[in-house]
């Protein structure tokens, strides 16, 4: 009870007035970015770069990016939100991935300013590297970089594995076993490095993305009646102002909030300072382009988002109060298809949606470490990483949804303390400077 309502309250005091502030900010200063450059940064992944410097294509890493975006977060984690914060929540998840886009495009222009190369030649970056060597904050940069090892915990380990093996434990699998599973494909991969998460990601992600849409929008298709009659209820939810003076609707409309800002926060990653990290190996010529092929990243995580909450509310099982995480997903899909193959479908993409999210995160783990002492802890941390992913099968799900907001949060505060300081990097309008500094 501590944890969720420390939780709540920092999200309501903290983390909501900082998001919206600092991307009202940027959104103005830069013209409205996310939405005025949404067509470059589709085209900028298939564009081939010319004469930049990095170990993987702009595609590799974007397919890398949505590898961690792409998780139990899109699916799980709606669940918990309609279930926690009521449809409203859906409705604020696009605010905050809105400003968010605009601040994740400001971490990546920095990322890509700051990198260095490691003793093995490949390109490392981050808010650790932009804290330590833009701000000489080398403490705080330090504490980042704790804090995205306790990210990768909790957030890229054990949500990923705790909302796997709750439909496969109800169909009468083992936890345990399909974790050891798990942990053994997730060990082929991460030994890999970035190149060998960056070459699977580009033919699983859309693979998984195909599958799992052309499901919920078949659903959604079959009950096209209720689509108007949904949204309006998300919306009625969501900005119920006259209900805030009200004791407990007002209560809910701040829970719908709050709770839209974490689930959104924890789909899309933006502005948490993972995904400069993931992208600091990118092709680039001009860390602008490191910043505009990543807008495109939250854009398509809200639109999978939101069709697994219309499929939730559409099919009406977000108010049955014995379903909860993936087993309250499962059920809309059997029931929006009419059949047990709509849950077999969630499960299957499931698996490979968090499969994907844990090898992305158990990278900026590992990054993190290397900072903190080189090499030698960076392949420490992989393997205790890997051992480390059994343990979400034993915790319950709520403390671990809770830890993951927990530690996000706190690693989108101090990186919104860096890009605030560093801003005159990606706002100086002198002709070529971002590209003098790549």
């Amino acid at each position: 009870m501590f944890l969720e309502a420390f939780n709540y309250y920092f999200t309501l005091l903290v983390v909501f007035p900082a998001i919206i502030g600092l991307g009202l900010y940027f959104t103005i200063k830069l013209k409205c970015i996310q939405i005025t450059k949404i067509k470059e940064s589709f085209l900028s992944l298939i564009q081939k770069t010319e004469g930049g410097e990095g170990n993987i294509s702009r595609f590799g890493a974007i397919a890398s990016v949505l590898a961690g975006n792409l998780g139990t977060g899109n699916i799980s984690g709606m669940a918990i939100a309609v279930a926690t914060g009521g449809p409203g929540a859906l409705v604020w998840m696009w605010i905050m991935a809105f400003f968010g886009a605009v601040i994740q495009y400001t971490s990546c222009v920095l990322g890509a300013v700051f990198r260095k190369k490691n003793e093995n030649g490949e390109y490392v970056g981050g808010p650790m590297y932009y804290l330590r060597d833009g701000l000489r904050y080398k403490k705080l940069a330090t504490l980042f970089a704790f804090c995205t090892l306790f990210g990768a915990v909790t957030v890229g380990n054990f949500a990923q594995i705790n909302s796997i093996v709750l439909p496969l434990e109800k169909m009468g699998w083992n936890p345990l076993y399909c974790a050891l599973g798990m942990a053994f494909f997730v060990g082929i991969i991460v030994l890999g490095g970035i190149k060998r998460l960056a070459g699977f990601a580009t033919y699983v992600v859309p693979f998984k993305a195909v599958i799992y849409m052309g499901t919920a929008l078949s659903i959604i298709f079959m009950n096209y009646d209720m689509i108007i009659p949904a949204f309006v209820l998300m919306f009625k939810s969501a900005f119920n102002f006259s209900a805030l003076a009200g004791g407990t609707m007002g209560f809910a409309m701040l829970k719908a909030m709050t709770t839209g800002f974490d689930r959104g926060l924890f789909a899309t990653d933006a502005g948490t300072g993972i995904v400069p990290i993931l992208q600091a190996s990118s092709r680039v010529n001009n860390p602008k382009m490191a910043g505009i092929s990543t807008l495109v990243a939250p854009l398509m995580v809200m639109i999978v988002c939101t069709t697994t909450g219309l499929v939730l509310l559409l099919t009406g099982v977000w108010q049955d109060p014995n379903l909860q995480s993936t087993n309250m997903v499962t059920a809309a899909f059997s029931k929006g298809l009419h059949s047990p193959i709509g849950g077999y479908i969630v499960i299957a993409t499931l698996v490979l949606f968090a499969y994907t999210t844990i090898l992305a995160w158990c990278y900026c783990g590992e990054k993190a470490a290397e900072f903190l002492g080189g090499s030698k802890l960076a392949s420490a941390f992989r393997l205790g990483f890997i051992l480390l992913v059994p343990v979400g099968t034993m915790i319950h799900v709520h403390t671990i949804w809770t830890l993951a907001d927990i530690a996000i949060t706190l690693m989108l505060c101090i990186n919104l303390i860096a890009i605030t300081k560093l801003r005159h990097h990606v706002l100086d309008p002198s002709p070529g400077y971002l590209q003098n500094r790549i």
